[in-house]
């Protein structure tokens, strides 16, 4: 999901397709289908070229997806510049918390979000080819820090809406997009 908000404060969310979702499902169960067979005889190689068919199917319709988002950001910014968070997509992996199957499904998520580097690759360049600016910021504890009283609070992954002390209720997505706006604001007050 990709939230936005603009320096007006109107808020802009796509939910993403997820098109990996529907197509690892079908790719599992053929590798699995696959990894009973002998290795290249002619039923693992139909299953292994429907593998590779399936993961190009997959990858190209995440490609298009973002190409059309991208798009839709770009020529709907009326600034002529983008603030992005920049996620440490290598450190979020490393995170030892969790355990087995629920590790192993934030791994996969977290590591195709290769998803969110070309996303962010997409939106620059074709920003730059209208005149614009995509600035990348920190985006560590955004979603756990609250935009109002800045107190930051240790929430879960599963818990998608932050209340804070201070009366602040706000989905946690969006108040990482104020918070990342502020952190560019702040940044661009200190340059002046």
């Amino acid at each position: 999901m990709v939230t936005a908000v603009n320096s007006y404060g109107k808020f802009f969310e796509a939910k993403t397709a997820r098109p990996d979702k529907y197509w690892n499902k079908k790719i599992d169960t053929l590798k699995s289908r696959r990894d009973h067979c002998k290795k290249n005889s002619r039923r693992w190689q139909r299953f292994n070229s429907n593998v590779k068919k399936m993961e190009r199917k997959r990858s190209n319709q995440n490609k298009d997806y973002q190409h059309k988002l991208s798009l839709k950001m770009v020529k709907n910014t009326k600034t002529n510049t983008i603030i992005v968070g920049d996620l440490k997509v290598k450190k979020m992996a490393k995170s030892k918390k969790l355990k087995g199957k629920r590790k192993k499904g934030l791994n996969r998520s977290t590591q195709n979000q290769g998803f969110i580097s070309r996303f962010i690759g997409f939106l620059t360049y074709k920003a730059e080819k209208v005149g614009k600016k995509v600035i990348k910021i920190d985006e560590s504890y955004t979603s756990k820090e609250c935009y109002v009283c800045k107190k930051r609070h240790d929430m879960p992954l599963y818990k998608r809406t932050m209340s804070c002390d201070c009366g602040n209720v706000i989905d946690r997505d969006k108040n990482s997009a104020i918070n990342i706006m502020e952190r560019f604001l702040v940044r661009q007050e200190a340059t002046i």
